[in-house]
C-alpha cells in the first residue's frame, strides 16, 4: 500500500508538468486565436481599412537598422555625436518648450525611476521575434518593474498566457496606437477611431489599462490632446532616452541613460525583438545593473504615483 502511495505522489507532477509543456506546445503552434481574431477583426474592418489607406506610412521599425553591421563605425560616431548634442539642454527643457503641460515627463521622487518600454511587443512582421518572456525574466531577475506602451498590431505573436504573467508580477500596459507610425496628421475622429481599436486589443489582456498614452515618434498634436483629454488619458514622455531605435549600440545607450538620469526620470529604451532592436535588451540589463548601483528603485507609471502618495 505503501508503494503505491509513493508511486502515485511521483507520478502526479510528471503528469503535471506533461500536462503544461502540451499546453506550451499547442501555445507554440499557433494557438493564439483570442488576439488574433481581434486584431484581423479590427484590420478587417472598413472604417478602419479607410483611416489607414488614407494616412498609410513607412512603419518606423523599416526605418531602423536590424543588425549594428549596417551602420559604419563613422555614421555611429555621427549618430551618437549629433544625438548627445542634440539633448545636451536636457529632455526635460525640450518637453517644456514643445508639448502641453498636460504632458508628464518625470516624477518628484527621492529614490526611484520609471522605466518605459515601447513598441510592445513583437512586430507583426517577425512572428518568431517576440522576446516579451526573456525581458521579464530579466526585470524580474533586478526586482523592476515596466511600462509597457504597447503597439495593437504587436500583440499578434504574443500569448496572452506571456501578458498575463507579466501583469502578474507588477508591469503594466499602456496605450501606443495600432501601427508603428505618427498620428499628427490624423484628424480626431481617425485618431479617435485607432486609439478605441487599441484600447480594444490592450483589454483582451486587462479590462482598464492603464490611463497613460505615448505618442509614436513622440509628435502629439493638439487634435490628439483633445481626445486624450476627452477620454480622461495622460500623453507621458521620456526625459531620459539614447534614441536607441537609431544608434544600435548597447554599452552607449546604457552609459548616456546612467549619465543623465536623476530620482524621478521616466526612462525609455524601445522593445527588442530577435532580428531587431536585439542589442536593446543588452542595453536594458547594463541600464538595470547601473541603477541598482545608484541605489535607485525600477518602477512602472503607476507605481511612481501611488509611491508619492
Amino acid at each position: 500500500m505503501r508503494q503505491k502511495i509513493v508511486l502515485i505522489a511521483l507520478l502526479i507532477p510528471i503528469y503535471t508538468i506533461a500536462q503544461i509543456d502540451s499546453l506550451i506546445i499547442e501555445n507554440k503552434r499557433g494557438l493564439f486565436t483570442d488576439q488574433t481574431y481581434i486584431i484581423k477583426a479590427i484590420n478587417n474592418e472598413p472604417t478602419f481599412i479607410e483611416i489607414n489607406k488614407k494616412h498609410s506610412q513607412i512603419l518606423g521599425r523599416n526605418n531602423d537598422p536590424k543588425l549594428p553591421t549596417e551602420i559604419s563605425k563613422t555614421s555611429l560616431r555621427l549618430r551618437k555625436f549629433g544625438w548627445s548634442l542634440m539633448t545636451l539642454p536636457g529632455l526635460r527643457l525640450w518637453t517644456k518648450i514643445l508639448y502641453p503641460k498636460s504632458t508628464i515627463t518625470h516624477f518628484k521622487h527621492k529614490n526611484a525611476v520609471a522605466f518605459t518600454i515601447d513598441d510592445g511587443f513583437c512586430g507583426e512582421d517577425n512572428p518568431d521575434g517576440c522576446m516579451l518572456d526573456e525581458v521579464r525574466e530579466l526585470f524580474k531577475s533586478h526586482e523592476a518593474h515596466a511600462t509597457f506602451f504597447v503597439t495593437g498590431n504587436h500583440c499578434i505573436n504574443t500569448h496572452k498566457v506571456q501578458v498575463d504573467l507579466l501583469l502578474k508580477e507588477g508591469h503594466e500596459i499602456s496605450n501606443h496606437n495600432m501601427s508603428d507610425w505618427k498620428y499628427n496628421k490624423y484628424s480626431s475622429e481617425d485618431f479617435e477611431y485607432d486609439l478605441l481599436r487599441t484600447k480594444k486589443v490592450l483589454s483582451h489582456y486587462r479590462k482598464s489599462p492603464s490611463k497613460w498614452y505615448r505618442a509614436p515618434f513622440g509628435k502629439l498634436s493638439k487634435s490628439m490632446q483633445r481626445v486624450l483629454k476627452t477620454h480622461d488619458m495622460i500623453n507621458v514622455l521620456p526625459n531620459v532616452f539614447a534614441h536607441d531605435t537609431f544608434i544600435p549600440d548597447p554599452k552607449w545607450i546604457a552609459k548616456y541613460i546612467l549619465k543623465k538620469v536623476k530620482p524621478g526620470s521616466i526612462i525609455l529604451i524601445h522593445m527588442p525583438e530577435r532580428g531587431l532592436r536585439e542589442w536593446n535588451f543588452e542595453a536594458m540589463e547594463l541600464t538595470l545593473i547601473g541603477l541598482q548601483e545608484k541605489g535607485l528603485k525600477v518602477l512602472n507609471l503607476s507605481q511612481m504615483i501611488n509611491e508619492k502618495k
